[in-house]
């Protein structure tokens, strides 16, 4: 790409980590000692590399239970201890080190005990001798010498967020849809300096009641006057396009590819939050889209929609 991305890109990528990483915090699920299983490799793919996957015959039992790999959800890849969530400013606890420019920063660093992979003697692997597919649950070797890893400890994002509505069907629920659709801006100064107003849905799909009006309550309440910092993103987004912490393909060195959290110098302050209001949605379970074709949808059960103003002042 050879032009910098957007003020409107920034803002949706922004928010979508504040709901994942800050309001979403306590919606993690955790699973022991899973079986990984080697997968066949295409011949195209270089003889050393070895990857493994996390087994979930679980999820299948029913056909409706969430499943870790789904759209949306995927591997936990920040520790706890990281995501402070305390600080409007500054949610995320910094270390000094480099980001994959190999300048120095006090960047986010890619987790260290949400993922633990063990041998077939339940002797733990070191973190460096592997990489990991957050999206996909996978665990990447290269090295041959490096012992066969047989189990796996993960936490897994339980609620899907997603920011289109094509991939509301692709995962069970719960999930969370972002939908940034509508931009009005003004003039808020003399001279130069403009108020961007973001309308902004969430909608939330639940399985039942219980599980939408907690998550609803949580939404709402890590927005009702709150803000989130608009990060620039000058090297990328913490994961790569393949589910690999960016730049993690080139060093072992966790402080050696740091997530850059410089915020956008267009903005002044934060990405506030304003006219926060939910409200529950009582659709039909059978939808019609045309004269002959009639869609069951589930999804439509446990719905709500949460909606409120994303307000940012740039000074240009």
């Amino acid at each position: 790409m050879s032009y910098e991305m957007r003020q409107l890109r920034k803002e949706d990528l922004s928010l979508y980590y504040y709901i994942r990483h800050i309001a979403m915090l306590d919606f993690i699920e955790s699973e022991e000692l899973a079986v990984l299983n080697r997968l066949e490799l295409h011949e195209a793919c270089e003889d050393d590399v070895r990857i493994y996957e996390a087994l979930t015959e679980w999820c299948g039992v029913d056909g409706v239970d969430p499943n870790p790999t789904e759209r949306g959800r995927g591997w936990v890849y920040l520790d706890c201890s990281t995501v402070s969530g305390t600080n409007q400013c500054s949610p995320y606890t910094l270390v000094s080190g480099t980001d994959t420019i190999d300048e120095g920063i006090f960047g986010i660093a890619e987790q260290s005990n949400t993922v633990k992979v063990y041998d077939v003697n339940l002797q733990e692997i070191p973190d460096t001798d592997y990489m990991v597919d957050y999206i996909d649950g996978r665990i990447i070797i290269s090295d041959p010498n490096i012992p066969t890893p047989v189990y796996i400890d993960y936490d897994w994002y339980y609620v899907s967020v997603v920011d289109e509505w094509a991939a509301i069907e692709a995962a069970n629920p719960p999930v969370i849809v972002i939908d940034v659709h509508g931009t009005d801006k003004t003039g808020y100064q003399l001279g130069a300096g403009k108020k961007a107003t973001r309308k902004v849905d969430l909608h939330i799909f639940s399985s039942n009641p219980a599980e939408r009006n907690d998550i609803v309550e949580t939404l709402y309440d890590s927005l009702y006057n709150n803000s989130c910092p608009i990060y620039n993103f000058p090297q990328g987004t913490m994961l790569e396009y393949d589910g690999t912490w960016y730049g993690r393909k080139n060093t072992t060195d966790k402080l050696a590819s740091l997530f850059n959290p410089v915020t956008s110098t267009d903005v002044i302050g934060n990405l506030i939050f304003n006219n926060v209001v939910s409200r529950n949605i009582s659709l039909p379970l059978v939808m019609t889209r045309d004269r002959n074709e009639i869609m069951l949808s589930d999804l439509n059960a446990y719905r709500s929609k949460i909606s409120f103003d994303l307000v940012s002042y740039t000074g240009m």
